[in-house]
């Protein structure tokens, strides 16, 4: 049932109990009012609010003493949050029937902490505490209610923070929400509710002249019903999302992952059960290196209805099980739609458990050297309102963001704002380091790994894979000096400083690196190319060290290479022989396969002649069963 008509039928059954024993029927022109009434309740069923306001407002013309049209008018104007209007027909009610009346005190007392007023929605609370009609229940939500208005009064408006709707190009009469902010803050990715079953994603582009009108993001992540929240990379290629896909989910809602392929995102990936359950999980938000993940659950075991979790990406790809953030976050409320911000280190989110304005509000953390999280910092007023906020995503400068809120001035329930962040609760501004790394000869991309060191210190702070396309684009800290150091298997290292004075307007700083092959001979051992036990078939698991070779070999076309295999000394020695060669043909074959040419190999097996570590234990027979390579170039 839609929650007007459920809060419709709740306060007809308050007010019709009180007819009988309301003297205003007796008046000649209630007859009259009743039949009025009744075609407003038929049109406030059918939600046709313009028809029904004017059949109100007549009613009350017709009798002025008849409450119950007066109550359903004041009830109305609270749903549509036309507060203004409302005020003053919950103290025209009193005046009719203070008893009748009574109970709506709280809604009145809501409808002033909405225009920011807690000072009379205070006063209003504590002048019907000792009221006769109070019941427990309505003294409960009362108090509780007094300790928002008393956190609000001691918390006023903050000169530092504005907050504006971003108008026609973005929000529309359905609800807007989940925004997610670009790296190079220039698109903004959001969703769009057309129905009570269909979500999609749109995006508009920021330029001088404000927001492009949202376009709806037609790909195959649109197919599904039901979508949550964006969240992406920094170099927007891999992007992170929530859908309820029935055929490939585990729950209502799991997290999903899909990435760029030219003009196109293709088919969502589960993330599985590491990360994902039976139940709801939802409002993912992929951290700056790719190597955490913040999301909301309600599954059990949690602190509260739902709370935030973070999954940990492992050495091979995967993620680790998702662990609870505790009760330096978590509440006995709800905790929901976390933003991980580009410094890696400032989490934002949204939750009804710790002290606020009212409904779910936002909050700050950021965390220390130990781990640990600081205490949620609540981002005030008029970010946070009386009424629910929704989510948020913050720019990489830290001073601005991008909330979906339902207020008065919305087009349609939840909009699109942009608010600027006061002092205390700002993320630090971030820097983006993009390039791409090449071979040195043949111009071509190469994998690598980068390491970052701040050179006021040697510490190192960051360390990123980067594949086989060389790309790459990551958040950095201001720093006074940064030192870059590019590391890959086949290459001669490279080291670059960067300074302040290398980042452009966008706080961005680009390169090109050209590592050198390395020229004279060199033997390595493969360490993730893997074989079943006693066969020579490649294991899944071992194309990605076997496709950094293709790609040095393709980049080094006068290169050679020699494939060796190697057992322990278990077993016949003659078919650990055969076992050896067959398994340096498996990976011989996959080159091939890759486009290197074969007079360009060489195989052989030695089986057990050649250990490198004693048979006597596990550990040796384990380093002895391998698989190496040797190259080498021509002068």
């Amino acid at each position: 049932m839609n929650h007007r008509k459920t809060h419709f039928v709740f306060y007809l059954l308050i007010l019709f109990s009180c007819l009988k024993y309301n003297p205003s029927f007796a008046q000649n022109n209630r007859s009259a009012a009743e039949k009025l009434y009744q075609k407003a309740l038929v049109a406030f069923d059918e939600q046709q609010y313009d028809k029904c306001i004017p059949l109100l407002e007549k009613c009350i013309q017709t009798d002025t003493n008849f409450i119950d049209p007066v109550l359903t008018l004041f009830q109305i104007n609270l749903d549509l949050k036309k507060y203004t209007v409302a005020i003053p027909l919950y103290n025209k009610a009193i005046q009719l029937d203070a008893m009748v009346s009574f109970p709506y005190f709280i809604k009145q007392a809501a409808a002033f902490a909405s225009i920011g007023d807690y000072t009379k929605a205070k006063d209003l609370i504590l002048g019907n505490l000792n009221n006769e009609k109070m019941t427990a229940d309505l003294k409960a939500k009362a108090l509780n209610f007094l300790t928002t208005c008393n956190y609000a009064i001691a918390h006023p408006s903050n000169d530092e923070i504005s907050i504006h709707n971003l108008g026609d190009s973005i929000n529309t009469a359905a609800p807007e929400y989940f925004p997610y902010f670009s790296s190079k803050d220039s698109v903004l990715f959001f969703m769009r509710k057309l129905n009570i079953r269909r979500e999609d994603f749109y995006t508009s582009t920021l330029t001088t002249n404000g927001f492009t009108k949202a376009k709806l993001l037609e790909d195959s992540i649109n197919f599904a019903d039901k979508k949550g929240s964006v969240s992406f990379l920094p170099d927007m290629q891999t992007l992170y999302f929530a859908a309820d896909y029935p055929e490939q989910g585990y729950g209502r809602y799991d997290i999903y992952k899909s990435v760029k392929a030219g003009n196109y995102w293709t088919t969502a990936k589960n993330l599985g059960r590491n990360v994902n359950t039976d139940y709801w999980d939802s409002a993912p938000s992929i951290s700056p290196d790719g190597k955490a993940l913040y999301f909301s659950s309600n599954r059990p075991g949690g602190l509260g209805g739902i709370d935030l979790y973070v999954a940990f990406k492992n050495e091979k790809g995967g993620w680790e099980e998702a662990i609870n953030l505790g009760p330096q976050i978590n509440t006995s409320g709800d905790e929901q739609t976390p933003f991980i911000h580009a410094d890696n280190n400032s989490l934002y989110f949204s939750s009804t458990g710790w002290p606020g304005y009212g409904g779910a509000d936002f909050f700050v953390v950021h965390q220390k050297i130990d781990g640990n999280w600081t205490t949620p910092l609540n981002l005030g007023y008029p970010i946070n309102t009386f009424d629910n906020e929704g989510s948020i995503a913050v720019a990489s400068n830290g001073v601005d963001a991008y909330i979906a809120s339902d207020r008065s001035d919305s087009r349609g329930g939840l909009d699109i704002y942009k608010v600027t962040l006061s002092k205390a609760t700002r993320a630090n501004k971030k820097f983006f380091l993009k390039g791409i790394i090449k071979d040195a000869n043949s111009k071509k991309a190469i994998s690598a790994v980068i390491n970052l060191v701040d050179l006021t210190d040697q510490s190192s702070f960051t360390k990123i894979e980067v594949d086989s396309n060389g790309q790459f684009i990551f958040a950095i800290p201001y720093l006074d000096s940064v030192g870059i150091i590019i590391a890959s298997k086949f290459y001669e290292e490279a080291n670059r400083t960067i300074t302040s004075a290398s980042f452009d307007k966008d706080n961005t700083s680009n390169h090109e690196f050209y590592l050198s092959a390395i020229k004279k001979q060199f033997t390595q051992t493969f360490k993730n190319v893997l074989f079943a036990t006693d066969a020579a078939t490649l294991l899944p698991g071992s194309e990605k060290e076997l496709n950094e070779l293709v790609a040095y070999l393709i980049a080094q076309p006068t290169a050679t290479i020699l494939i060796e295999g190697h057992t322990d000394n278990t077993g016949d020695a003659n078919k650990n022989k055969i076992l050896s060669l067959g398994r340096a043909k498996s990976i011989a074959q996959f080159l091939m396969e890759h486009k290197i040419q074969a007079q360009r190999i060489t195989t052989i097996g030695y089986g057990d002649t050649k250990p490198i570590a004693s048979n006597d234990t596990e550990q040796g027979r384990q380093q002895n069963r391998r698989t190496s390579f040797t190259i080498s170039i021509p002068k």
